[in-house]
């Protein structure tokens, strides 16, 4: 007995969903980031570095639809390039998170509300584009959508050929969306422990780690010329 499109189509989204979540859940800079903005601004950091995300990750998909996995060839000319921007962007944010957190430690939790309810310090198009910056110049993420999204996307078009396409990638964006949006709930929530020295000190967890993978990128993306 064939099943139904609407059986079909929830399952695609489903494998979606699943899928995406399975490279959300993986910590990485996006992840670092949005907890770092989420104590500057608020809950609505993460939905927001996602639009950023998302943007990136539709221009991937629809190169992949045309060009399918002919988009290696070009991922491996620019492959040095990306490490190596990628690592300076992930360093220099490192440098801003470790700047704020010195500015913002002595502040307390009601002089936080009070900044972020004004809104006059911080401008949530950042968050945009940081979702944007950290995703273009991740180098992981092309690979990641060759290996594991590309084969997600043919399943979806084997399916319900353009409609499935479509639906699988909802379903992935909604992953992230609810992860992340998760995340930025959850650490909002818990603001008034990252108060002074806690958050100065969290702050810089946070900045240490994407410094350290900025090094170990620019690294990667400088190791071909010599």
């Amino acid at each position: 007995m064939t099943a139904s499109p609407f059986l079909i189509g929830a399952s695609l989204v489903a494998i979606g969903f699943l899928t995406g979540l399975s490279g959300a859940l993986i910590p990485g800079p996006l992840f670092a980031f949005v907890i770092s903005d989420t104590l500057k601004k608020g809950a609505l950091s993460g939905p927001l570095t996602i639009i950023g995300h998302v943007f990136v990750e539709c221009v991937i998909i629809l190169a992949l639809v045309v060009l399918g996995l002919g988009l290696k060839s070009y991922f491996n000319q620019l492959e040095s390039w990306i490490y190596l921007i990628g690592g300076i962007a992930l360093i220099l944010m490192s440098l801003s998170v470790i700047k704020e957190a010195k500015a913002v430690k002595s502040w307390s939790q009601e002089e936080l509300i009070s900044n972020e309810m004004g809104g006059t310090k911080y401008n949530y198009k950042s968050s945009i584009f940081g979702g944007f910056l950290l995703t273009a110049f991740n180098p992981s993420f092309i690979p990641w959508w060759m290996a594991i999204g590309y084969p997600i996307l043919l399943t979806g078009f084997e399916w319900l050929a353009l409609a499935g396409v479509i639906l699988v990638t909802i379903g992935h964006f909604l992953s992230d969306f609810a992860w992340y949006s998760f995340v930025s709930f959850s650490f909002a929530r818990g603001k008034n422990f990252f108060v002074g020295r806690r958050y100065e000190l969290t702050m810089l967890v946070i900045a240490i780690f994407m410094v350290s993978l900025g090094i170990l990128f620019f690294v990667k993306g400088a190791a071909i010329y010599f």
